[in-house]
């Protein structure tokens, strides 16, 4: 039998990278025992991966610890949800009954989980569900059976990211960006003191080590787009005060001062982690990996374990091999026992499956009642919601139009299509230019506006003056799905 260590080993793996920290269980930060970045070119389909994973784990013996490991965010769905309880098995009802409304796939080919991230006064609580389609979790589990490893628990990187950079700022208040250069990926949040307030992630191919333009300027895409969509979800509205950048692989400093040149805001390398993390030092800014240490230890402000049930159901069989084995050699008299005593508990539990079905039939209408209400609350805050209404567009149309030359007569707009200015210029040209400044807006900031097009226009005859009555059309795009938004 191999002898445990009682260490704490947290690994994230992909085809590029392969990370690794193990640290001792301690009451208060952690301590660093080892922790170490590999790079190369592997593959799941040719078993390259699994040989690095193997080489890794026999080099570090890190099957003799408790291991955890880490999946990335970008490879799942992930949505803050406010919920109407605070109670952790409604919640769970909850989210598991609205899975389908963000994911395109049926419960039962997913993985969920969830954490209470603030428990509101009105009873309401804000969670973080987290939806991973079970195929990418099953594959995570057996490349690290395929190593020798048994993940206790399989975090999502993003609530890591937030876990490590709560515990580190301590109490300080400051509402700020904490962006992650991961392999693979690119991982954004927006903390404001204590609390998580958005989560965002794409899947991105750059090199980060080799910041070129189109990576520098794809960062800086994201981000600033990140930010702009916190701000209109946010209850203030008020911007974050700075960026901080993380990242377990490569040398932040450079990314640091691009983003802060192409975006306005002070962009520093989250150094603070240091504060939390005493021992050997550590390699990198590894965010993530410190974040799943603290969750291992259930010290972490944000975990959500993503351990698929048939992983339990094979270590419940285990466990219960076990206790045959060791039965076995006490006699037969020993196995009889237990023979009855496994008995009686399949009895047992065959009477609570029942009653648990019986339970089920009872709660089914308040679940339905639920539902019908989460509906109706979302096509409530359809109608209340500000950004995108006639009024909001009108302004910014407005806004956008020439300070002279041009005069609005009529605005039409149908919730969801389309809308229509109308008007009167007195030069043409002006028409074009102003399509041309709405078509702009549509790219960066007001979404409606980007298809807009000049329809027609006729010369007419105002106060003994020729001028020219415009159209302009604007035909609304089609709205992305939410998992689009958020998860690649």
């Amino acid at each position: 039998m191999t002898r445990r260590t009682g260490n704490i080993s947290v690994i994230q793996f992909d085809e590029r990278s392969i990370s690794f920290l193990r640290i001792r269980r301690t009451a208060k930060g952690i301590e660093v025992l080892a922790s170490e970045q590999v790079r190369g070119e592997w593959s799941a389909e040719d078993g390259t991966l699994a040989d690095a994973l193997k080489r890794l784990t026999a080099a570090h013996r890190i099957a003799q610890d408790d291991v955890y490991s880490v999946l990335p965010r970008h490879e799942m769905t992930a949505r803050i949800l406010t919920l109407p309880s605070q109670d952790a098995t409604e919640i769970d009802g909850m989210v598991r009954l609205s899975a389908e409304e963000f994911v395109p796939y049926p419960a039962d080919e997913l993985v969920i989980g969830q954490c209470v991230l603030q428990r509101l006064a009105d009873g309401h609580s804000r969670t973080l569900a987290v939806f991973a389609h079970r195929d990418v979790v099953d594959a995570h589990v057996r490349l690290l059976h395929g190593a020798g490893m048994e993940p206790r628990r399989i975090f999502v990187s993003s609530a890591c990211l937030a876990s490590a950079a709560i515990a580190a700022r301590g109490d300080a208040q400051e509402r700020y960006g904490l962006v992650n250069l991961a392999s693979g990926g690119l991982e954004m949040l927006v903390v404001n003191g204590h609390r998580l307030e958005y989560d965002r992630a794409i899947a991105m191919s750059h090199d980060w080590d080799a910041l070129g333009s189109d990576a520098a300027e794809e960062l800086a895409l994201e981000v600033r787009a990140t930010l702009s969509a916190h701000r209109r979800e946010s209850e203030d509205g008020l911007r974050v005060e700075r960026l901080y950048l993380s990242s377990d692989w490569t040398d932040v400093g450079t990314a640091c001062a691009r983003l802060a040149e192409d975006t306005g805001y002070e962009c520093r390398p989250a150094s603070f982690v240091d504060a939390i993390a005493k021992g050997k030092p550590l390699s990198r800014l590894p965010l993530v990996l410190v974040g799943a240490a603290f969750a291992a230890q259930d010290r972490a402000a944000v975990a959500v374990d993503l351990v698929p049930e048939s992983l339990v159901q094979a270590r419940q069989r285990s466990v219960l091999k076990r206790k045959l084995a060791t039965g076995g050699l006490l006699g037969v008299s020993v196995v009889a026992a237990m023979l009855v005593w496994y008995g009686v508990a399949v009895h047992q539990r065959n009477a609570y499956l029942r009653d648990l079905g019986r339970r089920i039939d009872e709660v089914r209408p308040v679940a339905q009642a639920v539902a019908t209400k989460e509906r109706n609350l979302r096509v409530l805050r359809e109608h209340v919601e500000r950004s995108g209404t006639a009024l909001d567009l009108l302004v910014r149309a407005m806004e956008l139009a020439p300070e002279s030359g041009l005069r609005f007569t009529r605005f039409t707009f149908e919730r969801g299509r389309e809308a229509k200015i109308e008007g009167r210029v007195l030069d043409r040209s002006l028409i074009t230019r102003y399509t041309d400044e709405l078509r702009n807006a549509g790219d960066s900031e007001v979404p409606q506006f980007r298809e807009a097009r000049t329809g027609g226009s006729n010369p007419v005859t105002e106060r003994n003056e020729p001028v020219h009555e415009f159209e302009i059309d604007i035909p609304f795009p089609e709205p992305e799905s939410q998992d689009e938004e958020s998860s690649p």
